[in-house]
């Protein structure tokens, strides 16, 4: 199980996307641990088939990836703000989204709104 100090470190190793998609491990997303997401890839694209076609993340750029990492029970597909994880031993989807700390500048803004009340 993954934990959020895990799917921090992850967000940290992968902060940019790679120079070319090409340096990103696809392949692992064919491998037969992920079958049942029946996953298709375009000239441009990555298509999630156990996601509904009208889902978020059912169709992702290749050009948006930051990685694909390969875990005990999930392969995860690193985006700037979210990582998706494909189960392997079904076809659960998981997604976690990566909420912005607010700014220094931000949340002293937040504070003089507070005190005026």
């Amino acid at each position: 199980m993954l934990t959020k100090k895990a799917i921090a470190e992850i967000y940290k190793k992968y902060p940019k996307r790679p120079e070319s998609p090409d340096m990103l491990d696809i392949p692992l997303l064919f491998s037969d641990d992920l079958q049942q997401h029946n996953i298709q890839l375009t000239a441009s694209h990555i298509i999630i088939n156990s996601l509904d076609p009208k889902a978020l993340f059912h169709s992702i750029s290749t050009k948006l990836i930051h990685g694909i990492v390969d875990f005990e029970d999930h392969v995860a597909i690193v985006l700037h703000s979210s990582i998706i994880f494909l189960g392997k031993r079904d076809s659960s989807v998981n997604v976690d989204i990566k909420m912005e700390q607010p700014s220094f500048m931000e949340r002293l803004r937040m504070l003089q709104k507070g005190n005026r009340r």
